[in-house]
């Protein structure tokens, strides 16, 4: 009798050591194959059952992109019972090959299923899909290269209105040597329309120009704001110059092309005189310097150098409150027809007292650095790659695996405080300015740890080092 009672307690207990609930899904990858974008969305069903022997529930289901929508069954799933995770896929806008993947939660233990959905999106012929406001269009940046003085250039950009309201478009705020054109201003809709813009080089400076126009588009009484981005180059035409006048011409020199900034203190300002000389036989005119930094100043950007003269510009700065290291460069524009631009690499690091970098958690990091963190962290839960830029330059190419969150919304710190503050954060934007004012941003709120890659997606792109596309990452 004892070892019977013995018997069936082992047996209860091997019961209950060995019990548990299994997920088993028929499939975890779908294969779209080659579909139609504007036949979009398209869902696709995952089913499970549970093979164990007691029940289980699913915690969470959570798709990286905001293009897949999960939705999935609840309540308990009992032994033998079956359950659904559908996931949608919006191909709106998506064209070419994807890869996404859902991971799944339950009760089970803390492992993480990966369900991955794939395919080949075919773009819709004549598509546009760039946005100005409520308005598709063909481009909303012109880049007009490089432009003599005295021109005046017209660049056409297509839009359409694929609202059901009508769109009102105005331009409340003309721009200095930019005329805009539109027609219609009162767009039906599914009707085309066109912008057209005149840049007449006579009303800016020599060098770089960059300059947003800002459009009103209005449905009823909502008005959306949209921009158009114009870059250009301005340079003096030399051409006309005679052999004689090119011998007699100025000369320019710069002995440092390179900077070191020594000695910078948070919170203290800066100044570094930069001597310039004229080493020919004509005035030299410095039409314009220019810096692609705007934590640095210039005084003055015009200058005329006699020959055999020297001049000085002032370049300054006043560091943050916080570890960094800088890097920018000034161009100097000028009517020296051999070297009508150059360009100077200003390098600085702020000198941080050794308790404060203590209580630091910023690090500065170089591309090369980066490099080895992105690779020492690939794949981990708690690491985070965050990109501050505009989600229109997110979408034109970001390292692999970032999210983006622009920090220029009004909405960024409220956004900021949603995320986890324990986990491991790479920060960049286009050139290390506004990613500065994130972090700086994220030390209030503090997080714990934070990478700074301080020469941003230009440094990036410097290193010839690859972009991907948000839309064709799978965060497998």
């Amino acid at each position: 009798m004892k070892r019977s009672i013995v018997l069936i307690i082992i047996i209860f207990l091997c019961t209950l050591l060995f019990s548990k609930p299994v997920i088993e899904f028929e499939t975890l990858e779908h294969d779209f194959g080659r579909i139609k974008e504007e036949a979009g969305p398209y869902e696709v069903d995952f089913n499970f059952t549970n093979t164990g022997d007691e029940p289980f529930h699913l915690v969470k289901v959570k798709a990286g992109w905001g293009c897949t929508a999960p939705s999935w069954s609840t309540g308990e799933i009992q032994p033998g019972q079956t359950g659904t995770i559908s996931v949608e896929f919006d191909s709106n806008n998506r064209p070419g090959s994807f890869g996404k993947s859902i991971k799944v939660n339950t009760s089970i233990d803390k492992k993480i299923t990966k369900l991955i959905i794939k395919g080949f999106v075919i773009a819709t012929p004549g598509k546009l899909r760039k946005k100005i406001g409520y308005l598709d269009s063909d481009m909303n940046s012109v880049d007009f290269g490089d432009i003599l003085m005295g021109s005046i250039l017209s660049q056409k950009i297509k839009i359409h209105n694929t609202t059901k309201d009508t769109i009102y478009i105005s331009y409340p705020k003309e721009n200095i040597g930019i005329q805009l054109e539109i027609d219609p201003y009162k767009l039906p809709p599914a009707a085309y329309g066109e912008l057209v813009l005149h840049f007449d080089t006579k009303k800016q400076k020599f060098g770089t120009i960059s300059d947003v126009i800002f459009l009103n588009t209005g449905i009823s009484d909502q008005v959306k704001s949209g921009k158009i981005k114009i870059r250009a180059n301005i340079i003096e035409d030399f051409s006309t110059l005679s052999a004689e006048e090119l011998a007699a011409s100025p000369q320019i020199f710069v002995q440092n092309e390179t900077i070191i900034l020594d000695d910078l203190k948070p919170g203290v300002l800066k100044t570094e005189k930069i001597v310039i000389e004229n080493n020919g036989l004509r005035d030299l005119y410095i039409r314009n310097i220019q810096t692609y930094s705007k934590e640095f100043n210039i005084e003055p950007t015009e200058l005329i150098i006699n020959p055999g003269k020297k001049a000085s510009f002032g370049l300054s700065i006043k560091p943050e409150n916080y570890a960094s290291k800088l890097k920018t460069s000034i161009s100097i524009v000028s009517n020296d027809p051999k070297r009508s631009i150059i360009k100077l690499t200003v390098l600085g690091e702020v000198n941080i007292p050794e308790s404060d970098k203590a209580r630091s958690v910023i690090n500065e990091i170089s591309i090369e650095k980066a490099k080895f963190i992105l690779k020492s962290f690939k794949g981990q839960e708690d690491f985070v790659i965050l990109d501050v830029r505009t989600e229109e330059e997110y979408n034109s190419g970001c390292i692999e695996g970032a999210v983006n969150l622009d920090v220029e919304k009004p909405d960024f710190t409220k956004m900021l405080k949603l995320f986890d503050t324990e986990k491991i954060y790479l920060v960049y934007c286009k050139s290390g300015y506004r990613s500065r004012k994130a972090i700086e941003l994220m030390n209030k709120i503090n997080f714990t740890q934070i990478y700074h890659m301080f020469e941003g997606i230009d440094g990036w792109k410097a290193e010839h080092l690859e972009l991907k596309e948000p839309n064709a990452i799978a965060d497998k």
